[in-house]
């Protein structure tokens, strides 16, 4: 990765343990000569750094790769808890984890992010997009497209779309497959679909696919809501034509370590 000289740490505010954390890195890199600072939210990208560092779990991540969408700065997930899939280290690992990318060890992994745009409505997610029924009415009925060529119709609670890297949330909880992080491709995962013969499906990233509703639907990006689908109304998905870029260590676990870890794999 390029030669860091300015570093963001981003913390949730009131994330217990995080702002300790955040302050023992920024001592680190000012010791180094790194011009460091800590932000709670992401600022205007008049003046972007060389690397921003996450502290807490992958929502926070998700959260600051969408501010800064669509700037590509390398983003150094740190976990502080639990459960995270996508950090590259823990929290008392973060000064060994940033001397190795100070000395060049360290590489940067793209991961694709998806675009969905309807009608006043346009978002991207490193997970998933999903289209869920709203509270006044849990059931939702999608009509599915994909290059122009129709699907089939979606009923039940909703759809999620989602990239290689969000087969480990929210669609494999759904029950869609496991896909490595680097496999060019779009994951199909119905809601609790009312006809169990409605499966999930691996599509190519170049595919274009359009859901339209016949009811309201709410429109949720890695799980936070940005729109409602109206009546009748349609969205495109598509691969964002910006990635989000997540460093790696040395000491990162892979895949299938994680896998292991955090499913219970024997």
């Amino acid at each position: 990765m390029r030669e860091v000289k300015r570093v963001w740490f981003v913390y949730r505010a009131g994330r217990e343990g995080a702002a300790a954390v955040a302050g023992r890195g920024l001592r680190f890199l000012e010791r180094q000569g790194i011009e460091a600072e800590i932000v709670t939210e992401i600022p205007l990208p008049k003046s972007l750094p060389d690397l921003v560092v996450t502290v807490g779990g992958d929502g926070t991540l998700l959260r600051t790769a969408a501010a800064l969408y669509p700037q590509e700065v390398p983003i150094l997930p740190v976990l502080l808890g639990a459960a995270g899939f996508l950090s590259a280290c823990r929290a008392e690992e973060l000064e060994v984890g940033l001397s190795e990318i100070l000395s060049g060890r360290a590489r940067v992994e793209r991961r694709a992010r998806l675009l969905g745009q309807g009608p006043g409505l346009s978002a991207t997610a490193l997970n998933e997009l999903a289209l869920v029924g709203t509270a006044q009415s849990r059931f939702v009925e999608l009509s599915v497209r994909v290059n122009g060529e129709e699907v089939g119709r979606f009923g039940g609670d909703g759809l999620i779309l989602a990239t290689p890297t969000g087969s480990t949330a929210y669609a494999l909880a759904a029950g869609g497959p496991l896909l490595a992080p680097t496999i060019p491709a779009l994951l199909l995962v119905p809601l609790c679909p009312h006809r169990l013969g409605l499966r999930p499906v691996v599509l190519p990233d170049s595919a274009l696919v359009e859901v339209q509703s016949t009811e309201a639907a709410l429109v949720l990006a890695d799980g936070d809501p940005v729109g409602v689908l109206s009546p009748e109304g349609r969205i495109q998905i598509r691969r964002a034509p910006k990635d989000t870029l997540l460093v790696r260590l040395p000491q990162t676990p892979s895949l299938f370590s994680r896998l292991r870890e955090k499913l219970g794999w024997p």
